[in-house]
């Protein structure tokens, strides 16, 4: 216990590297190399996942490089502007706030999206949904339910250009996010409505689609307290739980799909770990043609596939 105190004591803080250049000799300037150390040792001994990565992502933010680049420039020392805001950065990771937040920026299928903490933050496995639905899935019209920051309905607005997306949230502040992202990435095939899934008025009104794909929210309620500081302190509840059993919103799916989803159209369904087989019984209730599981990379059973 002494030693670990002794090194806690011994790493430099955040405040200690903001301000040592207004104090210092020209071999104790705070470079790109020497940061990228220092910050690399302090979140890993804070239990921060890929702590060297985190620092030259934050790195590369502030001094708005490729984070490639920053090798090119390791030499290079930082004002004390800099240093500032890298400071102020560094106290928010190091408090278990997610790097895509403070950042403002989430890559998601070769692009990259702004995201705060009114939008959950794009998932590398949501990428197999928007793979699978543009690979199989050809539409003229196409809903994204529960679009948060609009990554999934963006990107196949972008990727099919003949396709109209229609995208629903009943978050006006996620829509208010997507808004910005379709217009940031020249996303113009695409209209965002705030609708409540669960209204079924609002929910006939939208007609019909070739392509339904939806990222629900799925994780039960009693797990909300098992999951990491950076999902269950900063990400939105309503994006994460159902407020039930994990399975509410998937029910509602099933029981919505013969009504929005057209003869020949295809349904692409994120699940959570576990979930295929009673996800599955919910949909063959349903008229529909075919049902396939779908695994991710590491043989996760992921994307429910329904075609009608």
């Amino acid at each position: 216990m002494q030693s670990s105190q002794a090194d806690e004591r011994s790493a430099p803080s955040p405040l200690y590297f903001a301000t040592m250049n207004q104090q210092s000799t020209q071999t104790e300037l705070w470079t790109i190399m020497r940061l990228i150390t220092w910050g690399a040792d302090f979140f890993k001994k804070r239990n921060i996942a890929s702590a060297r990565l985190t620092m030259e992502l934050l790195l590369a933010h502030v001094l708005k490089l490729n984070r490639f680049d920053l090798y090119l420039q390791f030499e290079r020392p930082l004002n004390e502007t800099e240093l500032a805001k890298l400071r102020e950065m560094v106290r928010r990771r190091a408090n278990r706030e997610p790097l895509q937040y403070i950042t403002g920026e989430a890559p998601f299928y070769k692009r990259i999206f702004h995201v705060t903490p009114a939008v959950l933050i794009p998932r590398p496995e949501t990428e197999l949904l928007v793979e699978e639905a543009l690979r199989r899935g050809a539409s003229l019209r196409c809903l994204d339910i529960g679009t948060g920051s609009g990554c999934i309905g963006i990107t196949v607005a972008l990727e099919r250009p003949e396709t109209t997306v229609t995208a629903i949230d009943i978050s006006p502040e996620a829509l208010a996010i997507a808004r910005q992202n379709a217009q940031q990435l020249g996303a113009r095939n695409i209209d965002f409505h705030q609708i409540d899934l669960f209204d079924d008025e609002r929910m006939r009104d939208l007609g019909s689609f070739d392509l339904i794909v939806a990222n629900p929210p799925y994780i039960p309620t009693a797990e909300i307290g098992t999951l990491e500081p950076e999902v269950r302190d900063f990400e939105p509840h309503t994006a994460l739980t159902d407020g039930d059993d994990g399975y509410r919103v998937h029910r509602r799916l099933a029981e919505l799909f013969p009504l929005l989803c057209r003869e020949g159209g295809n349904m692409f369904v994120e699940l959570g770990y576990g979930q295929a087989a009673t996800v599955r019984k919910l949909f063959e209730r349903t008229p529909h043609r075919t049902i396939t599981v779908l695994t991710d990379l590491d043989k996760i059973e992921r994307i429910l596939w329904v075609q009608k």
